[in-house]
């Protein structure tokens, strides 16, 4: 199904959801605000992006430290961080970037946002990371987390100015990253032995 392309670009694709890029972006486009004067709207940033991942991580932990998941969500081991993160990171900077153009211009932006991170969404069923109820409830989190900021951008259109502080980040991000990936898993894996007091993680049982 996913053979149109190699499994190193999606590989490549899926380090676009990863923690790596992500979060930092997250917090770049905190302090960008910031420099806008604009801490309301940087408040609510932070609580969009961060209730989202509080939540990625909460159903991680229930899996691995008590096999809790949703009994109507087939083959479920937490929802997909690198989905749920690129949803509402790429939607949350689409929004902002197309704050003060035309209709069409944000329109057109924000889409590309979107189809960005189902684009990272896709990438983690082509590597068999995912299974689909896994990326679907990821992309639908970072949606819901795209949407709750989107709501607190209702009013006038204001110009971001500052930008460099964007170019900043993907300059920095384009010479010193070797795109390697976070160790998040492994971390939460420590956590959930460490709350669980079991001696191993639960893992998938069911073959993706």
């Amino acid at each position: 199904m996913f053979g149109f392309l190699s499994q190193e670009w999606w590989h490549a694709l899926s380090f676009f959801g990863d923690s790596a890029l992500t979060v930092p972006g997250a917090v770049v486009l905190a302090l960008w605000l910031a420099a806008n004067g604009r801490w309301r709207t940087m408040l609510r940033w932070l609580c969009a992006f961060g209730g989202a991942m509080m939540i990625v991580v909460v159903s991680k932990l229930l899996f691995m430290g008590w096999h809790i998941v949703p009994p109507w969500l087939p083959n479920f081991t937490g929802v997909s961080g690198h989905s749920a993160s690129a949803m509402c990171f790429y939607l949350g900077l689409g929004l902002l970037l197309s704050e003060a153009k035309s209709g069409t211009a944000r329109a057109v932006t924000v889409s590309g946002a979107v189809l960005l991170a189902v684009t990272v969404g896709l990438s983690r069923l082509a590597i068999k990371v995912h299974s689909p109820s896994e990326v679907i409830t990821g992309l639908a989190l970072g949606a819901l987390a795209g949407a709750w900021f989107w709501l607190g951008l209702r009013g006038p259109a204001e110009v971001l100015r500052r930008r460099f502080v964007l170019v900043a980040f993907a300059a920095f991000m384009l010479a010193g990253s070797d795109a390697r990936p976070a160790p998040t898993q492994q971390l939460l894996q420590q956590i959930a032995l460490w709350l669980s007091g079991h001696e191993r993680v639960y893992t998938r049982s069911e073959p993706l």
